[in-house]
């Protein structure tokens, strides 16, 4: 497996190349999410290798809320009924010259771990995504993610979740 690092984005990253195959994504990478940076409505981490600085995927992470409305009645009915707080893991994309390498696997666990993290500090309920496709539905479910009421491609993880795939503690490890 290659020597995966994700660091947050920066000037120095080569994103000009990236191509997941799907625009929206690609176009983001490329032109966007330094705008995010700047005015404080995302954050992007991207993975690179040892000592490069091309980017071979990404992650953007933003807060918002869930209607409780959206949720099962089984979970909101145990919910206050005013919008619970979220992650909003925004974009996961990885470049096509390392898809198959389990890359988006390994973006995706350290995104839920920065957002367990998160959620020692601030009340977090979940981590909600947007999926783009059909198969990004279906890598997102693979990983315990549950569609919401008012899209199949609007799904949610729990907190609670994450810390029983990932452990209790959100710090990093080496």
């Amino acid at each position: 497996m290659d020597d995966w690092r994700v660091e947050p984005l920066g000037d120095s990253h080569d994103r000009g190349g990236f191509s997941c195959g799907k625009a929206p994504l690609d176009d983001f990478l490329r032109s966007l999410a330094g705008q995010y940076e700047k005015r404080g409505l995302g954050r992007t981490y991207v993975a690179v290798r040892g000592g490069e600085k091309k980017a071979y995927g990404y992650y953007t992470l933003a807060t918002g809320a869930i209607p409780t409305v959206h949720l099962p009645a089984k979970v909101a009915k145990k919910l206050p009924k005013h919008a619970v707080p979220v992650v909003l893991l925004g974009r996961l994309a990885v470049d096509q010259a390392a898809q198959g390498k389990r890359l988006g696997e390994y973006l995706l666990t350290d995104a839920l771990r920065v957002s367990l993290g998160l959620s020692e500090a601030v009340g977090l309920f979940a981590v909600e995504v947007h999926a783009i496709d059909e198969q990004a539905r279906r890598f997102y479910e693979k990983y315990g993610f549950t569609p919401l009421a008012d899209s199949d491609h609007h799904l949610y993880l729990p907190v609670r979740t994450i810390e029983q795939m990932i452990g209790g503690s959100g710090a990093q490890s080496d």
